[in-house]
């Protein structure tokens, strides 16, 4: 059995709070259809933010112990995986992204750290997160922990001025910011499977569409851009939306801005998603703004967060699993 640290025993009820969710929405879920795919929640919140490493190294394993179990003709278990985080402070970029929004590099006198973030650097000394097919191999047999400590171990990142890691990562999109008080969801959907689509476009959109059915909560329209991915409320980003895919099973997700430290998205560091001109907004700030006073904790927002899923998605949930 895990034991949470004495330090956030009160935190969590976290944990008794996502477990009494999942009951609610299991036994009002009994008259859905029976095809309803059905989904295990993973997650880390009860221990607070977590090295973005660690939730990356989450996402490869449960992606490569699913495509095992493809080709296993002894093992029938086609359930798909949604992992709820909270990071610590770190930049990411997307694999075709422009380092050159990272706008601290532009002083930058050593080029060492543009060169280790470039689209063309792999393999040891860069600060990209990958695993190829022969680490795959090598780690197919240990244990899911086991494989997640050697995977978050491997990275190398730049550090910028603010002390937060950057890496590159293989979603889509340009350069982002994760850090305490946002919420991280990585739905990992086989997308051959009903009813889902093979069209990551549609898939995008519909992970926005939860954001956007999440903000309906609190009473906060948020929209979609013509142009750019991602929620936003009026002109400001407040979600950010970066997915991926490996043989049609998804990764990466959305990150909803509940009350995270807008320093971190300073112009002095990075252009939020490549975009100049365009700021950042949060839950809280436009609750505040009303005058409300009872702000959602991040973990608030996952309860929600684990409905609109249900919802819009059309899959059906399990208690939560508690990853570290």
């Amino acid at each position: 059995k895990l034991e949470l640290p004495t330090h956030i025993e009160n935190i969590f009820s976290r944990k008794s709070q996502f477990q009494r969710l999942s009951t609610v929405r299991n036994s009002s879920d009994e008259g859905k259809a029976a095809s309803n795919p059905e989904a295990d929640l993973h997650t880390s919140l009860p221990f607070g933010p977590i090295d973005y490493s660690r939730g990356w190294a989450w996402q490869q394993v449960l992606l490569l112990k699913r495509k095992e179990r493809r080709f296993r003709v002894d093992v029938y278990d086609d359930r798909d995986n949604i992992l709820f985080l909270e990071h610590k402070p770190v930049y990411t970029l997307g694999r075709g992204a422009d380092e050159n929004n990272l706008t601290f590099l532009k002083e930058e006198k050593n080029n060492e750290a543009r060169k280790r973030l470039s689209r063309t650097c792999r393999g040891p000394g860069s600060s990209r997160l990958a695993i190829d097919a022969h680490l795959s191999e090598q780690f197919k047999s240990l244990p899911m922990q086991n494989i997640v400590d050697k995977l978050a171990g491997m990275a190398h990142p730049i550090i910028a001025p603010n002390g937060a890691p950057i890496y590159r990562i293989e979603r889509g999109g340009e350069v982002t910011y994760h850090g305490p008080g946002q919420l991280v969801v990585y739905p990992m959907f086989d997308l051959r499977r009903q009813p889902f689509r093979k069209d990551l476009h549609w898939y995008l959109r519909t992970v926005e569409e939860v954001v956007i059915e999440i903000l309906r909560v609190y009473d906060i329209e948020g929209v979609r851009d013509s142009i750019n991915t991602g929620v936003w409320f009026d002109k400001k980003k407040i979600a950010a939306v970066g997915v991926s895919s490996s043989s049609w099973i998804t990764t990466h997700g959305f990150a909803l801005n509940v009350s995270p430290n807008l320093e971190f998205f300073d112009t002095a560091y990075i252009f939020p998603c490549g975009i100049e001109g365009r700021g950042v907004t949060t839950i809280h700030e436009i609750l505040r703004n009303r005058g409300e006073i009872n702000l959602p904790t991040v973990v608030d927002i996952a309860h929600i967060a684990a409905d609109k899923i249900e919802t819009v998605f059309g899959v059906k949930t399990s208690s939560p699993k508690l990853i570290t």
